[in-house]
């Protein structure tokens, strides 16, 4: 990728198939140790990224010249022992792999924070596969630390959980 600006706005309705095929291309499954057999295609996977796009949960990071180059998913956390009303759930990150090293991760979690305290929230919780080095790594340097909860996903590739606490001005 060359060097461009990027920019951070909700995710339009008619970009939820470009999100999508570039929800298949981002290597957080096979850095989790998924064989690339086993990913979803954008076909099937285009009607959860409609149902998320028309809720409001999603972000688009776009370059300068239009193209969706990452995306951030979140919403209300999925699981039992977090309370919904005091957490939110950074639920997808994602970026175009020709695009790592650009900041476009960096600025999608601003985005994150930003919502996060405009929802009035400090606390957030993330599930992250225990194999990908290279989220957790990302993570950490934005203060998200393991909790000790983690379950089984598929092939026996698990799940670790992390949260992290940001006040404003953070």
């Amino acid at each position: 990728m060359t060097e461009t600006r990027i920019s951070v706005r909700p995710a339009r309705e008619e970009e939820a198939a470009v999100l999508a095929a570039l929800h298949t291309r981002t290597a957080y499954y096979t850095a989790g140790g998924l064989p690339a057999t086993e990913l979803d295609t954008a076909a099937r996977i285009l009607p959860y990224w409609e149902r998320a796009v028309a809720e409001g949960r999603v972000c688009v990071a776009a370059a300068s010249e239009g193209r969706a180059v990452g995306f951030l998913m979140s919403g209300p956390p999925k699981f039992d022992d977090v309370d919904a009303a005091s957490v939110r759930e950074l639920q997808q990150i994602g970026v175009e792999p020709d695009a790592w090293g650009h900041g476009v991760g960096g600025l999608l979690h601003e985005a994150f924070v930003r919502r996060l305290h405009a929802d009035g929230l400090s606390d957030a919780v993330l599930e992250c596969w225990a194999a990908n080095a290279r989220a957790q790594a990302f993570h950490a340097r934005h203060g998200w630390r393991p909790d000790g909860c983690r379950r089984p996903g598929p092939l026996g590739r698990d799940h670790v959980r992390l949260r992290t606490t940001v006040r404003p001005g953070r």
